[in-house]
């Protein structure tokens, strides 16, 4: 018995066989930990898979507006679901939602069925993702520039125009996370823009200007025949006035500098009621206004009539969008926090202008007028003014893609329905949204 406990200490007492013992205990764990880097691998594609569909359902939710909680979800769900198919890796669950004034919160898990890690135990792993869309980084000022002529009769146009300007106003309006974050103007135009009758004792108008034509007689005959032309002069009756007035004189009709008084040329000509104007049955231009009611009864009032001129829309979307300008309510200038935004529509080729009454007077088109707006147009964008310029059927192609701000900005359209998706498109780019974690 004495010898077999003494074997048995010695036994135990023997150091050289540890090292393969320990080696033995400690191989399983860290082959395993090694293979588990492969399901931790692909637990990585799945998170980055997750975050790429989040963004894009979050970016989704983020332009939406007036929906129901029920129908945000579905948004966010089928936006999800689209960007994240099932042959995918991972089972994901349901998107959570979180939609707030000023941010979209979304999130998602999903299950990963492991390959590895089964085999200690862990047969599949959580992966979450999150996204957040701040939303309107930017305020805005908005004017809504559009075609009152008489073509805006034909095919439905002015109707369609009217709704889709209306949800236009709706969408950005929703956007505003504060009062005043979003501000929106309205300039009806045709060969004139009305700036109302209460201004008819403003010093920056002009009630008599001269027009580009003479009016010549002929007296005697033979050698007494004498010709006599005098400068044609109109001459505009306050009282009859309903609001109406045309360009200014050259160059003063493409620029937004002060009117200055005793300078004639810097002043507004006041008109009369014509065919042009349609006897000034335009509205008056609106500034800038957060009366989303009120905007949208002025839309609905607009009448179509009378011939276009596109230089003084622009002109006096321009005006609209500057500080301290003639009826003008605009913000200063502010480019880190404040986006100055024209929304311009014409249907037809410019066919009349002051300086062109004798040729170019309402009835065919009038190159003339073009080279002016562009002259408008590049003022606007040395201004850093953001616009977007509509063609519906008719007009000058060339122009209003060069007046837009990049040609994704210009969209031609060949019938009024389609309208509504071009507003709309606008109006989600006005959203101004961006991803913020």
């Amino acid at each position: 018995m004495r010898r077999l406990m003494t074997l048995i200490r010695s036994f135990l007492g023997d150091r050289r066989g540890n090292f393969a013992i320990i080696f033995a205990l400690t191989i399983t764990p860290i082959a395993i930990a090694a293979a588990a880097s492969v399901d931790i691998s692909r637990a990585y594609i799945v998170e980055t898979r997750l975050k790429a569909a989040l963004d894009a359902a979050a970016l989704a939710v983020g332009t939406a507006s007036g929906l129901t909680n029920q129908q945000v979800q579905q948004i966010a769900q089928a936006y999800f679901d689209a960007n994240y198919p099932e042959e995918v890796l991972g089972v994901p669950g349901t998107v959570i939602v979180s939609d707030s004034q000023t941010t979209v919160d979304i999130s998602v898990k999903a299950q990963l069925p492991t390959v590895i890690m089964g085999l200690v135990g862990i047969n599949s792993l959580e992966v979450g993702a999150t996204s957040q869309v701040k939303r309107h980084g930017k305020k805005l000022e908005i004017v809504l520039v559009l075609d009152n002529t008489g073509s805006m009769n034909q095919g439905g146009r002015m109707t369609v125009l009217k709704q889709a300007a209306k949800d236009l106003i709706d969408t950005v309006a929703a956007a505003a996370v504060t009062p005043g974050d979003v501000r929106i103007a309205i300039v009806p135009f045709t060969t004139d823009v009305n700036v109302g009758v209460a201004n008819k004792d403003a010093n920056w108008l002009k009630w008599s200007w001269e027009l580009p034509t003479q009016t010549c007689t002929t007296t005697g005959s033979g050698k007494n025949k004498t010709t006599t032309c005098t400068q044609d002069i109109r001459t505009v009756s306050k009282n009859s006035w309903k609001g109406c007035v045309v360009d200014r004189d050259e160059n003063f009709d493409v620029s937004i500098a002060a009117p200055v008084v005793g300078n004639s040329a810097t002043l507004f000509p006041a008109n009369q009621n014509d065919v042009y104007n349609n006897q000034c049955s335009l509205r008056p231009i609106v500034p800038f206004s957060t009366n989303w009611t009120m905007l949208k009864n002025e839309i609905d009032a607009m009448v179509a009539g009378g011939a276009t001129n596109t230089t003084i829309g622009f002109v006096w979307g321009w005006q609209m969008l500057t500080n301290g300008a003639i009826l003008s309510n605009a913000a200063a200038p502010d480019p880190k926090s404040l986006e100055k935004v024209m929304v311009y529509l014409t249907d037809g080729l410019n066919t009349y202008d002051r300086g062109g009454i004798g040729t170019c007077n309402g009835s065919s088109a009038c190159p003339r007028v073009d080279v002016r707006s562009e002259l408008v147009c590049a003022g606007i964008r040395n201004a850093g003014i953001t616009v977007y310029t509509v063609r519906l059927i008719e007009g000058n192609a060339t122009l209003l893609r060069n007046c837009a701000t990049n040609p994704s900005m210009y969209y031609s359209v060949s019938t009024a329905s389609e309208l509504t998706n071009v507003f709309k498109s606008i109006a989600q780019a006005l959203s101004n949204l961006r991803l913020s974690k």
